[in-house]
């Protein structure tokens, strides 16, 4: 079932770092390469398995803050190759929301390091008893005091390592106020504006007192057929020049497709907390109008390492309050976060974005968490009193920017926001569960009524709220052969979410860029594309099916981690009330909504394709034997956990 040999591409080592006991070891990358590749895949297995580990330690099911859970890096197989926008990094732990699976995914430059470096994985477990932060240097892995850099923001920190060790081409890997106060959102982020976002995986480096990681890396990674793998690769260059969406995403979208007019907006924008999914034209251009809008503030473009697109933006606010702010932004974050919180002073959705990274944070989270606040002082749930003198009206951005660091630094109502919104309204009551907008307890920005495979995506993703795992928008994204969809019917959507979703697995297996691979942006490349290139470059004999069955699997990983630790089934796999109650109010696609009906049916046969139990929405033994985890199967049922 299995290669004899990866022959390429990876670096090779796995290193092991136990801050506890301040243990160093290392292990073979190519045990588990020839079975999941590696990137996210591989992440994914050893945090199974240390999980059934701890769990016949403990007997229970494991709680995110629990020392012994490991903090999981992994880059992707082809990450330091030539491979264009072969860059990614997977990030994977417990999440801090639901104690199900959490990952987050960068992009940048310090993956490819870390390769360079010699190393494929790094696993961390235990906690340090003072700050500390990792130092990788080739072969010389370090643990060092990190004392003097507790506190500071991430920028101020990766300064603070390039001074101390004299060398400012070190990529650094941090968290910032957030994540030390252990905020459930926190993230982890890599210069230039690259962050690691989602289930709180800046909240678990916290937890172990571990503030940052630092690689230097003078190796090359070779490839098992050099000329074949360069003939995939010019092939793949030509393919993306000839994309008619890449001059676009080169000039900063915004002067392309996603103008204020565009219908875009309709899967761009939740608003007011998700009271509506029309964001007003005439705000739409406050916040995106070439003249005035964020555009106005560009400088210029930025990409990460290898990518021929460069889609960030960098921003700089020359006078004003905000003077001095220089801010690497993928415009559309910007967008949906300003958006959701009715903030439509392109400077102040700047600053926005720029301190959720300079604090540490999952923008997703803190804009989601701080409009539920707005609502409820909107109405009347909570007043001045409870806010520190703050008056929560949509669109104030005083208030904003400080609530922003009071969640951050768990000030006063900071302290609950931190909790996120599923928890924070189970501690306020007065009916704000309702409009608490999560999924599977993590918060979630986006909208999901009007286009369908959208909605359906982030719900059905095993690590819950965030649209990166199969969510579609428009039709020109690449799913399975002879299968049409239009993005506000429900018709074939299941077909298209789960063929992306594996796709998702894939290439966050391989460490590339979805914007330059089979999503949006220019979307391309094809999975016979990834079967070439991994065919040359690893030495294997991959084709379109066999490497389908690897994302099959990987993606099965992170579902029957949840089965192993959590409760979640089918009744979490629907959308917020709220979405599937009310419906959009205003705008061309005004009383769109979720429905209930049509969402049971796109659950049985999303569950069918996958060969899930329909009514539980659980994974089968025969499921998982039938794709290689056999294992994974044994360790669900010896924990007489979730598997039929």
């Amino acid at each position: 079932m299995y290669p004899n040999k990866i022959r390429g591409g990876i670096a090779g080592k796995i290193l092991y770092v136990d801050l506890s006991s301040k243990k160093i070891w290392f292990e073979d990358t190519e045990k588990y390469a020839k079975r999941f590749l590696g990137g996210r895949a591989i992440n994914s297995f050893i945090l199974c398995n240390e999980i059934n580990k701890i769990y016949k330690e403990a007997g229970q099911k494991i709680k995110w803050d629990d020392p012994r859970i490991p903090l999981i890096f992994g880059v992707g197989c082809l990450v330091g190759t030539l491979m264009p926008a072969a860059n990614r990094v997977s990030v994977d732990s417990i999440n801090t929301f639901n104690n199900g699976k959490g990952s987050a995914n960068c992009g940048g430059f310090w993956g490819a390091e870390l390769k360079y470096a010699g190393y494929d994985h790094i696993v961390i477990t235990g906690k340090s008893p003072v700050p500390v932060y990792l130092w990788i240097n080739d072969d010389k892995v370090e643990i060092r005091d990190a004392s003097n850099i507790w506190g500071k923001l991430t920028r101020d920190t990766e300064y603070f390592i390039h001074r101390e060790m004299g060398d400012d081409s070190i990529q650094v890997m941090s968290i910032g106020p957030a994540g030390e106060n252990m905020v459930r959102g926190a993230a982890i982020i890599s210069a230039p504006g690259r962050s690691a976002s989602g289930s709180g995986v800046g909240c678990v480096m916290g937890s172990k007192k571990l503030k940052a990681i630092a690689v230097r890396g003078h190796g090359a990674i070779s490839v098992a057929d050099p000329e074949k793998f360069m003939a995939v690769i010019d092939k793949i260059t030509e393919q993306i020049n000839a994309s008619t969406n890449l001059e676009p995403w080169r000039k900063g979208i915004i002067e392309g497709k996603y103008l204020p007019e565009s219908p875009a907006w309709n899967f761009l924008a939740s608003y007011k907390n998700g009271q509506d999914d029309y964001v007003p034209l005439e705000n739409r251009k406050k916040l995106v109008g070439m003249e005035n809008g964020v555009p106005r503030y560009k400088k210029m473009m930025m990409s990460c390492h290898l990518c021929p697109a460069g889609c960030m933006a960098l921003y700089e606010i020359k006078e004003g309050r905000f003077e001095g702010t220089k801010c690497p932004n993928y415009w559309i974050n910007s967008t949906t976060y300003s958006t959701k919180l009715g903030l439509f002073d392109p400077e102040a959705s700047i600053r926005f974005y720029y301190m959720c990274n300079q604090l540490g944070m999952d923008g997703d989270m803190c804009s989601n968490t701080l409009a539920w606040a707005f609502e409820c002082y909107e109405k009347g749930l909570i007043t001045k009193e409870d806010t520190g003198g703050l008056e929560l009206n949509w669109g104030n951005e005083d208030s904003i920017l400080s609530m922003q660091k009071k969640l951050a630094y768990r000030e006063g109502f900071g302290d609950l926001l931190a909790e996120g919104v599923k928890e924070a309204s189970k501690k306020l009551g007065k009916g704000s569960e309702y409009f608490a907008i999560h999924m599977k307890g993590q918060d979630t920005v986006d909208p999901y009524r009007i286009i369908k495979g959208w909605g359906f995506g982030i719900s059905i993703s095993p690590i819950s709220g965030k649209h990166l795992r199969g969510a579609v928008s428009t039709p020109d994204v690449s799913g399975p052969p002879d299968v049409e969809w239009k993005p506000t019917e429900y018709k074939n959507v299941p077909e298209v979410v789960y063929w992306q979703g594996i796709v998702r697995e894939l290439e966050d297996i391989i460490g590339n860029c979805i914007y330059v691979g089979t999503w949006s942006g220019t979307h391309a490349l094809s999975v016979k594309n990834y079967a070439e290139l991994l065919s040359a470059g690893l030495g294997l004999d991959l084709n379109e099916s066999t490497l389908m069955m690897y994302g099959k699997r990987s993606f099965n990983l992170e579902k029957a981690f949840n089965a192993m630790n959590t409760d979640l089934s089918r009744k979490d796999d629907y959308p917020p009330h709220r979405y599937m109650e009310e419906p959009v109010k205003s705008g061309p696609y005004a009383g769109h909504k979720c429905d209930k009906d049509m969402w049971d049916k796109m659950l049985d046969k999303y569950y069918e394709l996958h060969g899930w139990d329909i009514e539980t929405g659980l994974q089968t033994r025969m499921s998982l034997n039938q794709i290689g985890l056999e294992d994974i199967a044994e360790m669900i049922a010896r924990r007489n956990a979730n598997i039929v």
